[in-house]
């Protein structure tokens, strides 16, 4: 968080920029790691019940349609309580915001220790989403109130990778409780993982309440220069955002924004598939006990993210990353045709395949994020930005339910898994000929418009 922009206050004297850049770093350091560490419980919450599976469903009896459409109701209570969580955002501030949901959930996820029926697993995994659907808008508006552009985008970035380090957290903790833990006080192991992963969240939500100040008008460790710098900062930052180009069509009507849409429903079908039943995947190829399981799952999460990484650095130096993440689509694509034919037959291949997938859906997510601001107005982002986010997050609840449903009526998650290879093979097609096509019509239409007056 060391790093200086020189950039960020040419406005201002000397003196006044390096308290300025004081008051950003003390900023980054009082808040990101916070923030951070709710972000990985936030994904620790979610994805956990990828690791009770392995004994949950023997226990109370379900099915893997059943496990499939409660692993996906996260994501419908998610896209169906977006907008109104922004609206009370607007009303309580993102502070307020932040800290409830995170208590809220968390005590959701301290209730799916007494799940007992499909229909209060069904409940509880959709009520999980309800509370979390305004965590992530909630930190963008905080991350607004605190950063400029510039910085804002490094920080953001930051706190975006808590997510790999959330699955390190759930394969090595799920691991050990499912393993040393079951019977212990007459519980399941799954009961205890429940339980023991989410106690954390409430605390820290607690923490949040009252370390995150709602803005740095309310700071008490700024002084008054510096915080009267970052607010002159912030205002001349926004002021740059609002003198963007005009659009007078609605957002709701821009082609490009419902083709971004459809790309990020396509890389998100494979990354659910991936993320909720690698467990299983490594379990049905003879990786050994729990512990064994969730070891392998944070190699290769640890792994994939190293590869997401590099090949994210790597496509950082192009202006127009969409060829990229064209790439990564194509990579996970691969993989996910190749792991139908090797899980159950060679460990190895298994682990390297499961590497390659990971790897490339991340990079297709991080990569994917860097195009909206390419290929649409900056005024629009606002609005876009959740829109597209909401409609793909519909692929985190089709795609458990569809491949726990094949499983069922297959007995095997090969159908499940081709057809995220096949909805992946939609996401290649519109990153290499869907923008470009869209662009060029976009671009007529403006000549056209432009020559008219």
């Amino acid at each position: 968080m060391s790093a200086l922009f020189e950039s960020e206050a040419s406005a201002v004297d000397a003196d006044s920029r390096r308290l300025l850049r004081d008051a950003y770093l003390t900023a980054e350091w009082r808040i990101i790691p916070l923030l951070f560490g709710l972000w990985m419980l936030a994904w620790v919450d979610r994805a956990n019940v990828a690791f009770a599976k392995l004994q949950m469903l023997s226990d109370l009896h379900f099915s893997e349609t059943a496990y499939g459409l409660g692993a996906g109701l996260f994501f419908l209570g998610y896209v169906v309580f977006s907008v109104p969580s922004s609206i009370v955002q607007q009303r309580t501030g993102a502070r307020l915001l932040i800290s409830m949901i995170a208590i809220g959930w968390g005590a959701t996820s301290v209730a799916m220790m007494f799940v007992k029926s499909t229909g209060m697993f069904y409940f509880l995994r959709f009520l999980l989403g309800v509370f979390e659907a305004g965590f992530y808008p909630g930190v963008i508006l905080y991350f607004n109130q605190w950063f400029p552009a510039q910085r804002r985008t490094r920080n953001f970035s930051i706190f975006h990778s808590a997510a790999v380090c959330s699955t390190v957290a759930v394969s090595l903790s799920g691991g050990f409780v499912l393993e040393h833990m079951s019977g212990t006080w007459g519980l399941a192991g799954w009961r205890w993982m429940f339980l023991l992963q989410a106690i954390p969240t409430v605390l820290l939500g607690v923490v949040a309440l009252f370390a995150l100040p709602d803005g740095p008008a309310t700071a008490g460790w700024l002084s008054d220069a510096k915080r009267r710098l970052v607010l002159d900062d912030l205002a001349r930052d926004r002021g740059l955002a609002l003198s963007d180009t005009e659009s007078s069509s609605p957002v709701v009507a821009n082609s490009m924004l419902w083709m971004l849409s459809g790309i990020y429903f396509c890389i998100l079908a494979a990354n659910t598939a991936l993320g909720f039943f690698t467990p299983t995947i490594l379990h049905e190829a003879g990786f050994g006990g729990y512990s064994a399981v969730g070891n392998a799952v944070a190699a290769i999460c640890i792994l994939g993210a190293l590869g997401n990484i590099g090949f994210s650095m790597f496509a950082s130096r192009y202006r127009d990353v969409r060829w990229h993440c064209a790439i990564a689509a194509l990579v996970t694509l691969t993989s996910l045709l190749i792991l139908v034919f090797v899980w159950h037959s060679s460990r190895t291949a298994t682990f390297v395949t499961l590497v390659f997938g990971i790897a490339g859906t991340g990079a297709g997510v991080s990569l994917f994020w860097q195009l909206p601001a390419r290929f649409m107005r900056q005024n629009t982002l606002a609005l876009g930005v959740p829109i597209i986010s909401s409609v793909a997050n519909i692929a985190g609840f089709l795609t458990p339910w569809m491949t726990g449903y094949l499983r069922d009526v297959s007995g095997s998650y090969a159908s499940g898994f081709l057809a995220a290879a096949g909805v992946e093979v939609i996401a290649v097609i519109a990153l290499t000929a869907g923008i470009p096509f869209l662009t060029r019509r976009q671009q007529s239409e403006c000549k056209t418009c432009a020559s008219a007056h």
